[in-house]
């Protein structure tokens, strides 16, 4: 899964460069604290670290979510921790990554947003939220090679308006600066 390591590591260059995307106002976990960054108005700077977590930890999730996770996304979540990651398509908002062995960030999203029963209950594994406007799920009743589930997006005024939005996790983080403004658009065509 070097591809994934690979686009991740770009993304954050691409946010180094702009230190505002290297600050945050949270607690920071210390060893992801970076000095080197002179707090201003409480935001401090933050650096990613390798990840703590392993198989083992992934396993667990997966045995109380109740399916498996896309391979890719397992080989993202091992590879490192970070702070609100930005990658090309910037509609998509993942959570924050803290080295955290129980991944409680993917427990939240799973079975305390929304309303679980009409999510995870229907084989949607929320991760990543879409702008404000929606959510982003592993969609396990499609499921591909390595659990490679194709992506959905889902309205959450209306948790029964479901569009495709990426085949796989690799497409999204691959996605480019105006796939989301392309989807936007789809929606607005699709509401009309």
């Amino acid at each position: 899964m070097e591809k994934i390591k690979s686009i991740v590591e770009q993304c954050l260059i691409e946010m180094s460069k702009e230190e505002f995307f290297m600050m945050i106002p949270d607690d920071i976990p210390d060893e992801m604290l970076d000095k080197s960054i002179e707090p201003s108005e409480g935001y401090q700077g933050w650096k990613p670290i390798n990840s703590i977590i392993d198989d083992n930890d992934l396993d667990k999730v997966e045995s109380k979510i109740g399916h498996k996770l896309p391979q890719s996304y397992r080989e993202f979540l091992k590879y490192k921790h970070w702070f609100g990651l930005r990658i090309p398509d910037h509609a998509v908002n993942f959570p924050d990554h803290k080295p955290d062995k129980e991944l409680s960030f993917l427990s939240e999203k799973v079975f305390e947003y929304m309303e679980p029963e009409l999510i995870i209950g229907k084989g949607y594994i929320y991760f990543a939220d879409f702008e404000d406007y929606g959510i982003l799920c592993f969609d396990t009743n499609h499921e591909k090679e390595n659990d490679e589930y194709r992506i959905v997006y889902i309205n959450h005024e209306d948790l029964d308006d479901i569009h495709l939005y990426a085949n796989s996790f690799t497409e999204l983080l691959e996605a480019d600066e105006e796939a989301g403004n392309r989807f936007i658009d789809k929606l607005n065509s699709y509401y009309e």
